[in-house]
């Protein structure tokens, strides 16, 4: 018996085999390039992402017996949909969260109605990512397409429905889009109306893990699967990445570590401060398990602050296999006194501000390029703790931060986090947790769990925990005071 994780990213489509046990078997990865039309235009072509998940679907099955496949759960990047015709022909290219188009309706949408209100019903606060804003753009300036949509799919439904499920989403997409009521799991009127679509073309909202369909006659003979493989929606990755790390109660917060530094807190209804959420642009996304939500805290520029380092300052050993290794090698042992603000690719949560660039703070001439490198990390790890700090403002008790993702492979990063964070950070067998969550809720759905915590328990594992160095917390809490003066500062000097 085997089950299949899909994964559809913003630069890459991977497939992953697991079997009864959740023991990988089988990996197939596709990279795909972003399209960008003009000056803050970014797209994906949907039908290049369909075409290399079939590739990645058919690569990495051919390790099993395909006849024991039992299901396909598929997740993926938010915010972002595709439209077809009556003959379910696929209208355009997919505009991703990164697309300013829709900034000028996102502002006409708060004449409408307050963010407040808006944030309440939705959960999101008003930018242009988000599908109600792009889709009123398309409304206005591509007007004869418009006309021909008759069904409009969200990433992950898209894929599903490709392959042969019913025009069904999950809640957690859905809930990025700016039109779905979170409490009521249902499509909000007002702002369906906005977006100027007719709701009939939306797809029916559904929990996640839920089972959508089975694989159609075009893709199973394309896949060489059988036709009674079960169709599952995961959902955003985030939320998958946290059900991955095993976050199931509210102050578990899943840390992943990939090109955005996320952090995904799960939390009760009665515990949100709407409020203070809207303040720091905390969003709402409705979580597994009755009556828990999620909320993401994150930094846009994550990883590739350290990519940018290794293939801009490190060119010497940038093609290295181990570079990051060599790196994290002439780093000094302890805190340095270098500032970085590592806005690369702008800031996230909770300042959204893309116009204050990053920016280093204390370096002389003896500064090495292992400390600069530290610094980088440290840097990364100070503007999560600016989150943290947000998250328990906002009333979630923090029980344990899990980290996940490629960051989390440095044992030096883990600890700079730990110290700084002042808590123990823990660190999964399985640091690809978006792909072992699809494993779980395959397994839930097939009836080797009974439930998606039973599985949790049962098939998730740490291998280690970093706790606080005790010599090392008392400067970072000084430089971390710094650190937020430097903000101000370097905020200031760009503010026109």
């Amino acid at each position: 018996m085997y089950v299949i994780g899909l994964d559809i990213g913003t630069s890459g489509v991977k497939s992953t085999v697991f079997d009864g046990k959740a023991n990988v078997l089988g990996h197939a990865y596709r990279e795909y390039d972003l399209i960008c039309p003009g000056d803050g235009m970014f797209e994906l072509d949907p039908r290049v992402l369909i075409e290399k998940a079939y590739e990645v679907l058919a690569e990495s099955a051919r390790v099993c017996e395909k006849k024991e496949i039992r299901a396909i759960c598929v997740t993926s990047f938010g915010e972002s949909f595709v439209c077809f015709d009556e003959s379910d022909q696929i209208l355009g290219k997919t505009m991703i969260y990164m697309d300013h188009r829709g900034t000028k309706e996102a502002e006409e949408f708060k004449t409408l109605f307050t963010e407040r209100e808006i944030f309440c019903k939705t959960g999101d606060y008003v930018d242009p990512m988000f599908a109600v804003y792009k889709l009123r753009w398309l409304n206005k300036n591509r007007p004869e397409m418009m006309a021909r949509v008759k069904r409009i799919s969200f990433i992950t439904d898209f894929v599903t429905y490709m392959l042969g499920a019913d025009h069904i989403c999950d809640y957690s997409l859905a809930s990025r889009s700016g039109m779905f009521d979170f409490r009521q799991k249902e499509w909000w009127k007002p702002a369906v109306e906005f977006a100027g679509i007719d709701p009939s073309i939306l797809p029916r909202p559904a929990p996640g893990g839920s089972v959508v369909g089975t694989l159609n006659r075009r893709a199973a003979e394309k896949l060489g699967m059988p036709g009674d493989v079960k169709l599952i929606l995961g959902g955003h990755d985030q939320i998958l990445a946290a059900v991955g790390s095993g976050a199931r109660e509210e102050g578990d917060i899943a840390n992943g570590m990939g090109t955005v530094d996320c952090l995904t807190a799960v939390m009760k209804d009665g515990s949100m401060d709407m409020d203070k959420m809207l303040r720091y642009k905390f969003p709402v996304v409705p979580y597994f398990g009755e009556n828990q939500y999620a909320t993401y805290a994150f930094n846009m520029s994550g990883g590739c602050t350290v990519k940018w380092f290794r293939d801009t300052l490190s060119k010497d050993i940038a093609g290295f296999p181990d570079a990051y290794g060599l790196l994290n090698e002439e780093a000094p042992a302890g805190p340095t006194g270098l500032i970085v603000l590592p806005y690369l690719a702008g800031s996230g949560t909770p300042y959204s501000d893309a116009r204050t660039p990053a920016a280093i703070a204390g370096m002389r001439l003896n500064t090495s390029r292992g400390a600069l490198f530290r610094s980088f990390m440290e840097g990364e790890t100070y503007e999560m703790k600016l989150n943290i700090d947000c998250l328990e403002d906002i009333g979630i008790s923090l029980k344990r931060i899990i980290t996940v993702g490629g960051g989390s492979k440095s044992p030096l990063w883990m600890q700079i986090r730990a110290d700084i964070f002042e808590q123990e950070v823990c660190l999964p067998e399985n640091s690809e947790a978006g792909t072992l969550a699809s494993a779980i809720l395959c397994y839930n759905q097939i009836g080797l769990y009974d439930s998606i915590v039973q599985a949790q328990e049962d098939l998730i594992r740490y291998k280690a925990a970093f706790r606080p160095q005790q010599e090392n917390v008392s400067a970072y809490r000084s430089n971390y005071v710094k650190y937020k003066r430097l903000y101000e500062a370097i905020k200031e000097i760009y503010k026109s």
